[in-house]
């Protein structure tokens, strides 16, 4: 395929030429035709004059009924014939002409001659005819020797157009070789911002396109590189009580056996969900933008689903503001941001104490708050909930809930809030904004 640059070139090039092209046949064709127009004029200017040195001669001469002729000296491409108009021939330059200078009609008329054409002209003036002609072959040699002056600066600034334009390309696109060059000498673990100083407007939001890209993949193989760090570090610690507990279920009997295999049995649940909610914050990290599909869930049937699986319906209190409450999330994540908002209400709270959920509509937005009962948690320990993996003083959960949480109502536009000990035992109550639907 063409470069860009002789693309360019050529396409410029080209338009150049025929524009230059179509102006100099514009021109060469004028030139002839007004270059004509002087010569014809030159012939009639000639032809007066010699009727004006006539004027002097004696009158007899045109009264003569002789045929006497004076023989004028020719010059090579020009002849000049003076007669009556009777006919009688005075003065002739080229006797042997007759079918150039025997000429009846005033005006301009081309002739041949021995195979050679020739303009004339034809005056009539007070009984006089005078004909002068010039050969057609000096004005063609005067026309190519005026042409040749017209053209050859015409080429030379052509060619010197194209040079220029060649020059101007190549060097209004070395940034784009620079680019080039830059690209293929980088290191292949090297994702920083290439560097838009100094580069032409127009690449400036190709290097932008490039840089975001680039800010992208960063971002994408950070994810994976902490998915990959929190995994190997957060799955370690309950393989190896698995294993444990797998181990000592084979050196005992009876209810001790059972009881190892019920560990190992929990830890492996333990870790399974672990593993869900890994990929599940891994999934709601890496999307930048909300998808399609959040057209908008009802608060009601979600939390009787959250419920449900966390099996805290009996401890829950719900009073409800607003009826059919319908926010900016599927189901899915509606519910899976009611579960783990109760699971970590059930783990912080107090055991068997009641849970308070509160949801209300304000403005273009939906408020939902979850209250458990329980100590009061520092403020520097409450900033911190929301990190991954902080489960606080409880050995339950893998300590993602809350990140999960701030993931989601992040992605569509909400917000979270921690509150801690504000009266009547409040151990934490977590504030959520989220659009409604």
């Amino acid at each position: 395929m063409m470069s860009l640059r002789l693309r360019l070139v050529a396409t410029l090039g080209i338009t150049l030429v025929l524009l230059w092209g179509v102006t100099a046949a514009w021109s060469m064709r004028d030139l002839s035709t007004r270059l004509e127009h002087s010569l014809d004029q030159r012939l009639a200017q000639s032809a007066h004059m010699v009727a004006g040195l006539l004027e002097r001669m004696p009158g007899q001469v045109w009264r003569s009924e002789t045929d006497d002729m004076s023989t004028i000296p020719a010059l090579e491409g020009i002849a000049c014939r003076v007669s009556s108009v009777r006919g009688q021939v005075v003065a002739d330059t080229h006797p042997g002409m007759d079918d150039v200078l025997a000429v009846q009609s005033e005006g301009y008329s081309y002739r041949e001659h021995d195979g050679q054409r020739w303009r004339a002209y034809t005056l009539v003036d007070d009984g006089k005819r005078i004909t002068v002609a010039d050969r057609l072959r000096e004005r063609e040699a005067l026309l190519l020797q005026v042409r040749n002056a017209a053209l050859y600066p015409f080429v030379f600034a052509l060619v010197g157009s194209l040079i220029a334009l060649w020059w101007g390309v190549t060097r209004e696109l070395s940034p784009l070789t620079w680019l080039q060059r830059r690209l293929v000498s980088r290191d292949p673990g090297d994702l920083s911002e290439l560097p838009c100083a100094g580069l032409p407007s127009e690449i400036r939001p190709l290097i932008d396109g490039f840089n975001t890209l680039l800010g992208r993949t960063r971002r994408v193989l950070e994810l994976e590189q902490r998915f990959t760090d929190d995994a190997a570090h957060e799955l370690r610690t309950p393989l190896t009580a698995i294993r444990t507990h797998l181990q000592i279920s084979q050196r005992v009997e009876g209810q001790q056996r059972r009881d190892a295999l019920q560990q190992a049995e929990d830890g492996v649940t333990r870790l399974s969900k672990t593993l869900d909610q890994l990929l599940l914050l891994a999934r709601m990290e890496s999307a930048e933008e909300p998808q399609d599909d959040l057209h908008g869930a009802c608060f009601d049937a979600a939390l009787e689903m959250a419920m449900a699986e966390t099996e805290s319906r009996d401890v829950c209190r719900v009073n409800r503001a607003a009826d059919s409450l319908a926010v900016a999330l599927t189901g899915t994540l509606l519910t899976t941001v009611l579960r783990n908002l109760l699971e970590n209400a059930q783990h912080h709270g107090e055991p068997g104490a009641p849970i308070d959920i509160q949801a209300r509509a304000c403005d273009r937005d939906a408020i939902i708050e979850v209250t458990s009962r329980g100590e009061r948690i520092p403020p520097e320990r409450l900033a911190r909930l929301t990190e991954r993996f902080r489960r606080g003083h409880h050995p339950r959960g893998s300590g993602l809930g809350l990140s999960i949480v701030e993931a989601i109502v992040t992605r569509v536009g909400g917000s979270l809030a921690l509150e801690s000990g504000d009266g009547d035992d409040v151990g934490m109550r977590v504030r959520l904004r989220l659009p409604l639907a």
